[in-house]
């Protein structure tokens, strides 16, 4: 079975049918797009009621639940390894017709185990977009994937705060969510990954700064 198949549910492209003798697949067609155009798709006139922090607070919810269900999956702790820069990642996630998000890419998703982490890139990464356990620790000496320490899920939690960032944007009312949400996303960043919060506990922070918009 594929990953598509395996995690089927409210946070997954929807699977429409499979044929296994030609390994293809038909899935739901989501006419917005990627996340990776969502600035662009909102600057269109008849979708411009979209652009307000109510959208783009859920679309960052529906992001860190999607995160959570992976690191928290039926078959076992996921992590999103095809996320090495900001827009590649943006563009694993697709907007549905009610301004939602499923993720749609799940071909390099590898699960961590008790036993062992998992190194997602075969090759030097140096990017600070990645968490710094993913990184070669040394650029004066050539990179030997076999010297490389594992990791685990909280490579994803680094992630967030550009994610969070990105989609919430700069319209009225981010200021105040970026504020409230500045300490979570701090840690988020700590060097030390057992540091860094849980994707259920940044979505917490999230559902309560939602609370806090709805309220005003």
């Amino acid at each position: 079975m594929t990953r598509l198949e395996q995690l089927q549910g409210p946070y997954v492209t929807r699977l429409i049918e499979m044929c296994y003798n030609k390994i293809e697949m038909v899935t739901m067609y989501y006419k917005h797009g990627s996340t990776k155009f969502l600035d662009r798709l909102l600057q269109q006139p008849e979708l411009s009621h979209y652009n307000n922090i109510q959208t783009r607070l859920q679309l960052s919810v529906d992001y860190v639940k999607i995160m959570n269900y992976l690191h928290n999956s039926p078959i076992g702790v996921l992590v999103m390894c095809d996320t090495y820069y900001l827009i590649k990642l943006l563009s694993q996630f697709l907007i549905t017709d009610d301004f939602r998000l499923v993720v749609n890419d799940l071909d390099n998703t590898p699960e961590v185990t008790q036993e062992k982490g998992i190194l997602c890139n075969q090759r030097k990464e140096l990017r600070p977009f990645v968490a710094p356990e993913q990184r070669w620790p040394n650029i004066t000496t050539p990179f030997r994937i076999d010297l490389m320490p594992t990791y685990d899920e909280k490579v994803d939690i680094w992630k967030f705060p550009a994610v969070v960032e990105s989609l919430l944007d700069g319209v009225n009312g981010s200021s105040f969510a970026k504020r409230e949400l500045r300490k979570v996303m701090e840690t988020c960043h700590a060097t030390n990954p057992e540091q860094r919060p849980t994707a259920n506990e940044v979505l917490q922070e999230l559902l309560r700064v939602q609370q806090l918009i709805i309220n005003n």
